[in-house]
């Protein structure tokens, strides 16, 4: 992480912070995601399926560091914010409107899809906006390769340190995705049953 400038903070969530950075001896912008080791399961996910993904509609992963207390997620800077908060400020966007982000949207899943993976959260709060307008598909700490078992691939990754071990990380998460965006979950994926069609459903409830 010495070889990087932070700036301010762009963004938080769960135990994360976003700062924009800047790689040190260049002009090259980052998005620099901190988050708390509890979350190592999630994050090395991400990394693990989108190390060498590259599509113009998905936030490009660049590299990570651990250092004592934090993992360290470098990646593309999208400085538009989420669709989200988008959504929030205008509430009705224009129907031209939608139909472009549609094909963004549409034309990034498909390239998701096309690498055998599933993205499992397709909501508002998980597209972000580059600045010219372009939307990118952002972390992938709960996507899975098509047919896997995303149990196994976090006791894998090691559990969370201090988790209660009667509750795996997954089981958790479902519960928190039925009270947390349910208007764009799929009935079978409410059950923890993710597939590409989970997915589509997702995104035609986003449109």
């Amino acid at each position: 992480m010495e070889n990087f400038v932070l700036y301010e903070e762009i963004g938080r969530g769960n135990r994360t912070v976003v700062y924009k950075g800047r790689r040190k001896g260049t002009i090259n912008f980052v998005a620099i995601v901190c988050s708390d080791k509890c979350k190592r399961a999630g994050i090395a996910n991400w990394v693990r399926l989108t190390q060498g993904l590259r599509h113009k509609n998905i936030m490009t992963f660049y590299e990570w560091y651990e250092t004592s207390n934090y993992l360290w997620l470098v990646v593309e800077l999208c400085t538009g914010g989420s669709l989200e908060s988008v959504i929030a400020q205008d509430e009705c966007l224009p129907e031209d409107v939608v139909r472009e982000f549609g094909v963004e949207l549409v034309t990034g899943l498909y390239h998701i899809h096309k690498h055998g993976i599933i993205y499992c959260e397709l909501k508002p709060g998980k597209i972000l906006l580059e600045g010219s307008g372009t939307l990118k598909f952002s972390s992938f700490c709960w996507a899975r390769a098509d047919g896997e078992d995303l149990e196994k691939v976090f006791d894998l990754a090691g559990a969370e340190e201090g988790e209660d071990i009667n509750e795996s990380i997954p089981q958790r998460y479902f519960k928190n995705t039925v009270q947390g965006f349910p208007f764009y979950t799929a009935t079978e994926a409410i059950k923890g049953d993710y597939c590409k069609a989970s997915d589509l459903w997702s995104l035609g409830c986003l449109l």
